[in-house]
């Protein structure tokens, strides 16, 4: 979880990097975002100019929009310096309103949010750029956009992200104030606000989804969940001919007809990040995102085995407090982890309130975690961490669930032992690259200044400490300047 500022720099980083590299895969030339002057499509905007510059177009799509809306979209891109395209498309909906005929505010809304998508894909295709969405994880979960609209993309950098999380995203990327400060509206009608249509905050939102339920209004846990069971058609795909339906009112378990896409999906993500060059912590932070949602999960935590310590230490959690994450360890046996580090096998807590093994009570009873599941990560036999999965309320894991998670956990196993070997590889290599780089500035040294090889490495020591610089930075500065 994006928890400060420095978090926040990282996986902004790493997000452009993967826009940039989504762009490249699809052999298209760039994206094309809509501009609302809300915070998502602006953190979504500095993060698609920073990854591909000009190439990232955007869109202020005014639909009888009121003039504040448009005048926060044009201070989002002349604050970025985007490359943007106004087009008003309040004639067009006037025309296609008067062809469909009267309708409910809501309904109205929909239809320009579709008009807009339509305009999103129209110039994308006519310029070969991809359409970059800006939905967050809050609004997803509890279904929060327009069908075939703004939840239609081909690339979601922040779908990971709670409200609070973009907000923090948005700081540190230095948006303007007024931006962050503004009241989130999908500016359907007038006077419209996301909260007000909701009937709750998003702070509420964001807790929820993170387990934080224990001293949470019961009517406002019931409102969310009742958002999310119907509007749960949304997540999903189509379903095909023969394909069992599932309730309308039912959220989709891990174990319904969507299980094998979701599990695939998480799969597939992982087994791309065993061959990427993410650090480990993004790695981390992957698996357990995908774990989360694969296992309809309120909360999930990943723990590493310290082979000499035999120590397991909190490494990445979904949705938990971060200040539970501060230097956390159990030695091996102790608690459910390190029970299922000793025994190479999972283990079910149906209450965790009530199970022997399970040592964080009090913190279950403050996040409302009722049944749990911990899964062993393997590489061969050999243990190198814990995934562990909760709900909200009592659960019992089916196999399905079990043989689902089973795979993610052994794929997460592997990315993570993949991460630590190229990790030491570039260490090894960077620390031979600063010996070859020492070594030709001392010999330069030598021949130049008639020094001995002690007599020269000393000088290099003494211009590292004087300049307050490395001593690989001291030794290619040496060989810029006496090469030439």
């Amino acid at each position: 979880m994006i928890v400060n500022e420095q978090d926040a720099l990282e996986h902004a980083a790493t997000l452009s990097q993967w826009i940039a590299a989504r762009v490249r895969e699809a052999g298209a030339r760039g994206v094309v975002i809509g501009i609302s002057g809300g915070i998502d499509s602006a953190v979504c905007a500095a993060l698609a100019h920073k990854a591909l510059g000009e190439n990232a177009l955007g869109l202020l799509l005014p639909c009888h929009s009121s003039p504040v809306d448009r005048r926060d979209a044009h201070r989002v891109v002349q604050h970025l310096g985007l490359t943007f395209e106004e087009i008003d498309l309040s004639p067009a909906f006037d025309a296609l309103a008067g062809i469909l005929g009267p309708a409910d505010p809501k309904l109205y809304g929909n239809l320009k949010a579709r008009l807009r998508m339509a305009a999103l894909y129209h110039r994308a295709a006519s310029l070969r750029y991809l359409v970059l969405g800006t939905s967050n994880r809050s609004e997803w979960k509890v279904g929060y956009f327009t069908k075939h609209a703004d939840g239609a993309a081909d690339l979601q950098p922040v779908l990971h992200l709670l409200k609070c999380e973009v907000r923090t995203l948005a700081e540190a990327l230095g948006l303007p104030r007024e931006i962050i400060d503004r009241p989130p509206s999908a500016g359907l009608w007038e006077g419209q606000t996301d909260e007000g249509e909701l009937g709750f905050t998003y702070d509420q939102l964001d807790a929820y989804l993170q387990g934080h339920t224990g001293k949470m209004d019961p009517s406002v846990q019931e409102r969310i969940r009742a958002l999310q069971k119907a509007t749960a058609h949304k997540r999903r795909p189509p379903l095909r001919f023969l394909e069992p339906p599932s309730s309308p009112m039912a959220a989709p378990p891990a174990g319904d007809s969507t299980a094998a896409d979701k599990s695939v999906e998480a799969l597939t993500l992982i087994s791309k990040a065993i061959t990427s060059e993410h650090y480990l912590e993004d790695i981390l932070r992957l698996i357990v995102m995908v774990t989360a949602e694969v296992m309809n999960s309120s909360v999930c935590s990943l723990w590493l085995l310290d082979e000499p310590s035999q120590e397991l230490r909190l490494r990445a959690t979904q949705a938990i407090n971060p200040e539970y994450v501060k230097d956390r360890t159990l030695k091996v046996g102790e608690g459910v982890v390190g029970k299922v580090v000793v025994d190479n096998k999972p283990y079910v807590a149906v209450d965790v309130l009530k199970d022997p093994y399970y040592k964080e009570k009090e913190l279950a009873r403050d996040l409302g975690l009722v049944s749990m599941v911990s899964m062993p990560m393997r590489v061969k036999d050999r243990v190198i961490g814990v995934i562990n999965c909760y709900t909200s309320f009592e659960h019992r894991f089916t196999d399905l669930e079990m043989n689902v998670l089973t795979a993610v956990a052994n794929q997460a196993a592997v990315a993570i032992e993949n991460t630590e070997l190229l990790v030491q590889t570039r260490v090894i290599q960077e620390e031979l690259e600063k010996r070859k780089i020492i070594e030709r500035a001392k010999d330069l040294l030598m021949d130049r200044l008639h020094l001995s090889g002690e007599e020269a490495y000393r000088w290099l020591q003494k211009k590292s400490m004087d300049t307050r610089r490395s001593m690989r930075e001291v030794a290619e500065a040496v060989l810029l300047t006496l090469e030439n």
